[in-house]
């Protein structure tokens, strides 16, 4: 059963044990349209598929006030990522709450995003040990014992993909497993405390076997290298989480991965347009959220990052060639980005038109405003990517799959541990010039750190990753480094230690507690 059918289902099933999850962390389902019991193959089908849909339908989960397609999980946490740091920023003609106080750092416990993300990481744990705990009733409906125990690993696995970002955003946060009894409060863990019990976790699930290789594994689902990734990527910013380093350890995943998917595609700009499905699976994109402008809509994901930094101001033939149909004018790219690229850098992708290299005047999104217009995210295919032919999508909904982890990354992150001393990552300075050579640069025989961190910037802009690559790299609060807007100036300021994690919402204060300075 291909993987568009199982999330489909998963709409059209509803989860069971979903739940609102503002106060508590319960999984009684709250809406009475809420299927209760299972009744056939395609209903587990259905239930299990809609795990997956977590990371990528809004759902019910979106406050009020808020525009539609915020309280997608991919879209919460880009936001947190990127909105956040030197990368991204949005306009003010978007003022929906929220917005404002990430782009400026000055977020407080009531911010909208931070309670969307915090919600959608505990939701999505939650109901994925439900679903744990009533997986082997599926088999009085014909579903085999291997099908059961390799739902349950991934299930697992994106459990685990929920703590990472729990982790790394907040802290702390609340630990449930499949013997968290319903409407038990579950135990607050501290980052420490998280991050073993998750690593844990996913070496368990790994080691079972129950995971299976990407070469094997259906499109859209966790394979075995991607869990590894998530594995890598814990132990990357495991100084960070617990006060120890873990970069041996992060290479060692990272070679496991490289056993069986170890090349990049040939073109860097191809991996984030219509089709991109094509290097999922075995092929450098590890774990992507699938999207569809049919099956699977969603505005956030890539329709968010298409949409969303399209200028509707800029000349008809440009749009015309982006495949551009909504125009929703709010993401442009930060000056620091697009300094951060040398001339010939293929990955340079981005509309200058007669915009300025410069966020000062946020208030406006005509042609010659400011802010470079960001266009990795492109709604053309590979085989016509400059639309020669002219067709316009009829609706915002794009078919790019929005890439969660990428080989390139794991190159780079082979690269960091070898400079911070690693054992095992040898190969890494190797492998970071793989990724240089594909984006048409120079070799650079032994990076600094400092180019490291660049380059990681210039290969992985706007996926997700630039925060978390500040704090790590000790870049992100003080200011050791400033960016356009950090700490609410234009010219960037200091800000204090403690926003190196968020504020713990102020609706789960109660049960989990406060992060010291909020």
């Amino acid at each position: 059963m291909k993987y568009i059918k199982y999330i489909t289902l998963g709409a059209a099933t509803m989860l069971l044990g979903m739940t609102a999850c503002t106060g508590d962390l319960d999984v009684t389902p709250d809406d009475p349209n809420n299927k209760t019991e299972l009744t056939s193959a395609d209903e587990w089908y259905g239930y299990f598929g809609s795990l997956y849909g977590n990371l990528i339908y809004e759902g019910n989960l979106t406050p009020s006030g808020v525009d539609g397609g915020a309280g997608v999980f991919t879209r919460c946490h880009w936001n947190m990522q990127e909105i956040t740091a030197d990368e991204a920023i949005i306009l003010n003609t978007w003022n929906d709450p929220g917005y404002s106080d990430l782009k400026y750092n000055t977020w407080t416990s009531n911010n909208t995003w931070e309670f969307m993300c915090f919600q959608r990481e505990a939701t999505t744990a939650v109901t994925c040990m439900e679903f744990c705990r009533k997986a082997d009733g599926a088999a009085h409906y014909g579903i085999s014992e291997s099908t059961i125990a390799q739902w349950k690993a991934e299930a697992y696995v994106i459990k685990d993909l929920c703590y990472y970002y729990m982790i790394d955003m907040y802290g702390r946060g609340p630990w449930v497993t499949e013997e968290t009894a319903i409407g038990e409060t579950p135990e607050t863990y501290d980052r420490k405390q998280l991050f073993e019990a998750v690593t844990t976790e996913l070496l368990e699930q790994i080691n079972s076997g129950n995971i299976l290789p990407a070469g094997q594994q259906e499109y859209g689902r966790v394979s075995r290298e991607a869990a590894r990734m998530l594995l890598a990527k814990l132990y990357l910013n495991a100084e960070v989480y617990t006060g120890t380093p873990m970069y041996a350890e992060c290479a060692a995943q990272i070679k496991e991965i490289l056993k069986t998917i170890n090349t990049l595609a040939p073109t860097y700009k191809y991996l984030f347009c219509d089709g991109n499905q094509k290097y999922c699976n075995g092929g450098e994109i590890l774990w992507s959220v699938p999207q569809n402008e049919v099956s699977v809509q969603t505005y956030g994901g890539t329709t968010y990052l298409t949409a969303g930094a399209t200028m509707g101001t800029i000349p008809e033939d440009v749009l015309v060639s982006l495949g551009a149909s909504d125009k929703w004018n709010g993401l442009k790219a930060r000056p620091e980005l697009i300094n951060a690229f040398t001339m010939g850098d293929y990955r340079y992708l981005f509309y200058e038109g007669e915009f300025t290299n410069s966020v000062e005047n946020l208030n406006s999104y005509e042609a010659d405003s400011d802010g470079y217009m960001c266009i990795k995210y492109r709604r053309t295919s590979e085989d016509d990517y400059f639309n020669d032919a002219g067709v316009v999508p009829t609706t915002c909904f794009t078919n790019i799959d929005y890439p969660l982890f990428r080989l390139a990354d794991a190159f780079l992150m082979l690269a960091e541990c070898e400079k911070r001393g690693a054992t095992g990552s040898d190969t890494g300075y190797e492998y970071f010039n793989k990724v240089r050579a594909r984006a048409g640069l120079a070799p650079i025989s032994n990076p600094t750190l400092d180019e490291i961190l660049q380059e990681r910037q210039c290969e992985l802009y706007w996926e997700g990753h630039r925060r978390s690559d500040l704090v790590r790299f000790g870049k992100y609060v003080g200011n050791a480094y400033v960016w356009s807007w950090k700490g609410g100036v234009y010219e960037g300021t200091t800000i204090s230690s403690n926003r190196n994690v968020f504020a713990i919402p102020y609706q789960y204060v109660a049960t989990v507690g406060q992060n010291d300075g909020y």
